[in-house]
């Protein structure tokens, strides 16, 4: 066997795989540019369903039908992933990142992704600074002593830092940042932050300060984990008042939807009754679901259980304060959740059908994912 000669047709195959991508990344692109003149949704679900359909439905002599969809899939996330970023390029900014873990980190290589000429200044710890040096995704890079110098000549600074801190550093904020900057945070509680600095920024010479939040994360933390596309396809929260500078929430909003977020308006009380539904509820309920497994399940575990758990990976330090800060509304959701599990509990103990609480669910799931909603148990 001439493994040379096999392995020169490989690399014919791959470069004619990575010219036919360039292809299909330039048609993507334009249906993409389609679908937002017309104003209709980026992604759609339906058809995605039909083509890893598709997939499994090719007969192939050597690949596998479930394999086909498996890589039709991969290839769907990495196109959505690479139109998004190229939708929309903003002119190159200095811009500031004032934490550098999942969230700031993301943000550094999702940024530069779509547009390789921003100058980028980094804020962390000393320790924490040896991954974004090795990257060069930083014009500098500074500890918390030097924070100053990082966002003195910033045109906007995204505060990555859990609310504690970002209500610490408010302060030091609205007195080095340019009056001209707008400074943004991720934090997933907003109206005691936003309330904060409505006060600290109230002076003719203050930046300006606008509430954000991208619903995007990993169960793991920290800059190792950054993903460039982790905001792709995902909502970026920002709770501005009414009136606020358009030109600053311009500069803004271009920036957050160079990452493939999807940018939504939103006021902070709204945000922050929201949050306890779609956040908070399922990371404490992911966490019980796995504290009831225990290791039980360590053996035998299939993907449902998996999937369900994934967030019981995350550190509490965070959650201990968010959930402090929303406390009202996440007792009002874990009520109503416990509600529901006291039915199923009841329903199964007297062997009554489950299709009510199934037909229902199963309504909302589809509505949730977007597609045809599924037919009734018979």
């Amino acid at each position: 066997m001439d493994i040379p000669a096999l392995r020169e047709e490989v690399d014919r195959i791959d470069a004619e795989i990575l010219a036919l991508m360039n292809t299909r990344l330039e048609l993507a692109g334009k249906i993409s540019a389609a679908k937002q003149d017309a104003g209709t949704p980026q992604r759609d679900a339906e058809r995605e369903q039909q083509m890893l359909q598709s997939a499994r439905d090719t007969e192939h002599e050597t690949l596998h039908s479930e394999d086909a969809a498996r890589f039709r899939e991969l290839l769907l996330g990495f196109t959505r992933d690479c139109v998004a970023r190229k939708r929309t390029q903003p002119k190159p900014k200095r811009i500031a990142i004032i934490g550098l873990g999942l969230i700031g980190g993301s943000l550094a290589w999702a940024l530069k992704l779509a547009q390789p000429g921003h100058k980028l200044y980094g804020v962390d710890l000393e320790e924490r600074l040896e991954g974004p040096k090795s990257t060069k995704l930083f014009h500098k890079l500074y500890d918390p002593t030097e924070g100053a110098k990082a966002v003195k000549n910033a045109d906007v600074v995204f505060v990555c830092t859990p609310l504690s801190r970002t209500l610490e550093l408010l302060k030091t904020l609205a007195d080095d940042v340019p009056k001209e900057a707008t400074v943004t945070d991720v934090v997933g509680v907003k109206t005691v932050l936003t309330r904060a600095a409505k006060e600290i920024f109230n002076f003719p010479d203050a930046p300006y300060f606008v509430g954000g939040h991208p619903m995007a994360g990993k169960a793991k933390f920290g800059f190792a984990h950054a993903d460039g596309s982790l905001f792709v396809g995902r909502p970026w929260i920002i709770t501005p008042s009414a009136n606020d500078p358009v030109d600053k929430l311009t500069i803004l909003r271009e920036l957050i939807e160079s990452t493939g977020a999807n940018l939504t308006i939103m006021r902070a009380d709204e945000h922050d009754r929201a949050m306890a539904m779609v956040s908070h509820l399922p990371q404490l309920a992911s966490t019980a679901l796995m504290l009831t497994a225990g290791d039980r399940a360590d053996d035998i575990a299939g993907p449902a259980l998996r999937e369900m758990t994934r967030l019981a990976g995350s550190p509490a330090g965070m959650w201990n304060e968010l959930c402090r800060q929303l406390k009202p509304e996440l007792i009002a959701e874990l009520q109503s959740f416990k509600a529901y599990l006291t039915e199923l509990e009841m329903a199964v103990h007297f062997g009554e059908p489950l299709d009510k609480w199934f037909d229902r669910a199963n309504r909302l799931r589809a509505s949730l994912e977007g597609v045809a909603e599924p037919s009734p148990t018979a």
